[in-house]
């Protein structure tokens, strides 16, 4: 069921999409983290000094090009002379499975959409999302028809973070989210690490690679009320990136998915093929990272195909349990001993 949350005569416009509510200017470092997130289309993003312009916002270079460059994000339709927000309402919608302290998920959620609603001035929506925990549309004002904005937000609080680390879960998720169509992949991570009961250096590393090597941008914040402040900034300044760019780089981008394609194409990535799914059950053993399982199942897609190869060495337990080293340098001799266990021993006394 939807529910959307809007405060009275809440349209977004120019002006408080830069600048947002009187009173309610971004921190420093948060407008920093914000601008790292968005695209460096015609130029980069400037933070200004609140002393200089009143208030702490983003303004572009005065440079004409790029205008063909992969940075530029998908836009909605464009008629010609028209302004974006015009034509659009841009619309922040939270998954309502999101955990916000309270006991009902659902009226947590909705609390939170009422807050950054009157807070910030910006629409909000809260309704099952088939990938994610926070998107933004641009809905038509006459046709109705919306369009999937080309950002994602995936929110963790720390304890959550840790525990999907352990079970490889969060890997499961990124991908879902490398494969969902959109651009920008922003990866939020609620809560500080060293107060977590799982391994601090685990969660920072992945923190580390999840921003480095995975195409992700991760935003930091210290819990709810500073989570809930994050999205309305985020909300402003997709605003004001969209009125921006509108009307010069429409004709040249690609275009937004509508809603139901963008929901369409994520229901297909929940069907994972039988390798896929071989990969993630290999990920539960000891010593088998995720490039190790890949590797596993490069030679072997499946765990028949792989219990056929261990049955022609049947008798020769050295040579089964070294088999997968043998095949690839990526598939370390725990590995290759903790899954021969795994598929054709006893599954017992695997190594860690």
């Amino acid at each position: 069921m939807e529910e959307t949350k809007r405060t009275k005569g809440c349209v977004p416009n120019k002006k408080t999409a830069a600048s947002g509510s009187p009173g309610k200017e971004a921190p420093a470092n948060l407008n920093c983290q914000i601008a790292q997130s968005l695209p460096r289309c015609q130029g980069t993003f400037e933070l200004q000094s609140a002393g200089k312009t009143g208030s702490a916002e983003f303004n572009m270079l005065d440079k004409n090009y790029l205008l063909t460059d992969h940075s530029i994000l998908a836009m909605p339709p464009h008629q010609s002379n028209e302004e974006f927000l015009e034509a659009y309402e841009v619309v922040l919608i939270l998954d309502d499975r999101e955990n916000f302290g309270s006991r009902s998920r659902k009226v947590a959620s909705r609390k939170v959409a009422d807050n950054i609603c009157s807070q910030f001035n910006v629409s909000v929506q809260v309704k099952r999302l088939p990938v994610g925990d926070g998107i933004w549309i641009a809905r038509h004002r006459k046709l109705l028809t919306e369009y999937v904005l080309d950002f994602i937000v995936e929110r963790k609080n720390v304890a959550d973070l840790g525990s999907s680390i352990r079970d490889n879960r969060y890997k499961d998720q990124k991908s879902r989210l490398q494969n969902c169509g959109l651009r920008k992949l922003i990866y939020l991570v609620e809560g500080d690490p060293n107060t977590s009961n799982g391994s601090v250096a685990s969660i920072k590393t992945a923190c580390f690679t999840t921003e480095l090597f995975e195409g992700f941008d991760v935003l930091r914040t210290s819990g709810y009320t500073d989570t809930q402040r994050t999205y309305g900034y985020l909300t402003q300044s997709i605003i004001d990136y969209y009125s921006t760019n509108f009307c010069s780089v429409a004709k040249s981008a690609r275009i937004c998915p509508t809603y139901d394609e963008f929901e369409g194409n994520c229901r297909s990535l929940q069907k994972k093929t039988v390798s896929q799914t071989f990969a993630l059950q290999l990920m539960q053993v000891p010593q088998v990272t995720e490039k190790v399982a890949l590797a596993v199942v490069e030679f072997y897609p499946t765990i028949l195909s792989l219990a056929r190869a261990y049955s022609m060495l049947e008798g020769d337990i050295c040579s089964q349990e070294e088999m997968l080293k043998n095949k690839s340098k990526v598939i370390n001799a725990g590995a290759s001993r903790n899954i021969f266990k795994l598929v054709w021993g006893d599954g017992c006394n695997l190594q860690t």
